[in-house]
């Protein structure tokens, strides 16, 4: 299953571990995988799990396969642990010998092979921009943030599962105040206060 273990909770949460580490991220229906790299493996966790839910043009073809076979069909774990001066070193040596079918750039910490025009990055910033400036738009894109913290896992935008929730909740229970919670796994502060405070996710208890 694509979710964190207790163990990979209370080594890379309680803490920030200086060492970087290289991830593995498997289809456990075909065996097609991806290589990453990350200083921080629990903001890298939630950064792919939202792209995954929300749709975000980030990893591609990964986030296609977890729509396709569903996230309970794919296994998340740390290969190696490295110094971060080495991390992209090691990435590119996993790169080169297993040859992740899920990389479409196969050079670590690089963007090549990811097909993004100038001219279509400006569209989309063009677009947003001149949407932005409608209250109407303005209004239901907040209510629509908003509903994503409100509805809990079931809801297509969620960016937290039950067990996420559990583990932050636990971080709070450890004396960990929202703010810090919230800048380590860069999530909104507001939702880890929500959370804290009993306002989302009363069904999790702990």
């Amino acid at each position: 299953m694509l979710a964190l273990t207790e163990d990979q909770v209370t080594k890379y949460m309680t803490k920030k571990s200086r060492s970087g580490v290289i991830y593995k991220i498997t289809n456990l229906v075909n065996g097609h995988f991806y290589i990453g790299s990350s200083q921080n493996f629990i903001k890298r966790y939630y950064t792919h799990i939202n792209h995954i839910r929300t749709g975000k043009s980030s990893c591609t073809v990964l986030i296609r396969a977890v729509t396709k076979y569903g996230e309970d069909n794919f296994k998340l774990e740390i290969i190696e642990e490295c110094g971060n001066q080495d991390l992209l070193t090691r990435e590119q040596y996993y790169l080169d010998t297993l040859l992740p079918e899920y990389n479409v750039a196969k050079v670590a910490g690089s963007n090549l092979g990811i097909k993004r025009t100038k001219e279509v990055k400006l569209q989309k910033s063009i677009i947003q921009q001149n949407n932005w400036k409608d209250s109407e738009y303005r209004k239901k894109h907040l209510e629509k943030l908003s509903k994503n913290w409100k509805s809990g896992v079931n809801h297509k935008m969620a960016k937290l599962t039950e067990v996420e929730v559990v583990s932050i909740k636990k971080q709070l229970a450890l004396g960990l105040k929202p703010k810090q919670v919230a800048d380590f796994l860069n999530l909104s502060y507001h939702a880890i206060k929500d959370i804290h405070r009993g306002r989302t996710w009363k069904n999790i208890t702990i």
